[in-house]
């Protein structure tokens, strides 16, 4: 029998989640295919040493894309690319501690740390992502996000 823990998987939709680059949306669809293997680990039963696992696997995806948007953004000089830095480096130090913290005496719950990466996905797709596809398009940019 699965638990029913509260939480959403992301469902892909171009409507709703592009942000107008078929390969940054290509990494996202990979990152919340990720994130839906965590929410269905918590729909059985939570094994810490599976949720690390998974949460390490998207945290190495997440550098990769990280990275591969960060070169996009310099080679179009995005003004806002040190904030947007700031937020990349912010989430890889919070979910990195997020795993250290599964190892120790009192483990974060897994609902708190699906939670936190739900949040963030939604608000830096759909927000800070996309400010920047906009600005490309805005300047004529011809950068393209590629992968290396």
């Amino acid at each position: 029998m699965k638990k029913n823990t509260g939480l959403r998987k992301f469902e892909w939709s171009d409507k709703l989640l592009s942000v107008g680059n078929s390969e940054i949306d290509h990494d996202h669809m990979k990152l919340l295919g990720v994130y839906n293997d965590l929410i269905d680990l918590t729909e059985s039963e939570v094994n810490r040493v599976k949720f690390a696992e998974i949460l390490s696997k998207m945290t190495d995806y997440c550098l990769r894309h990280f990275k591969k948007e960060e070169m996009y953004m310099r080679e179009m000089s995005y003004p806002q690319l040190e904030q947007h830095l700031r937020q990349h480096r912010n989430y890889i130090y919070k979910v990195a501690m997020y795993n250290v913290d599964l190892s120790g005496a009192n483990p974060p719950e897994p609902q708190e740390i699906i939670t936190f990466i739900e949040k963030w996905w939604r608000k830096h797709i759909l927000i800070n992502d996309l400010d920047f596809e906009r600005y490309k398009k805005e300047i004529n940019s011809t950068a393209v996000y590629s992968s290396f």
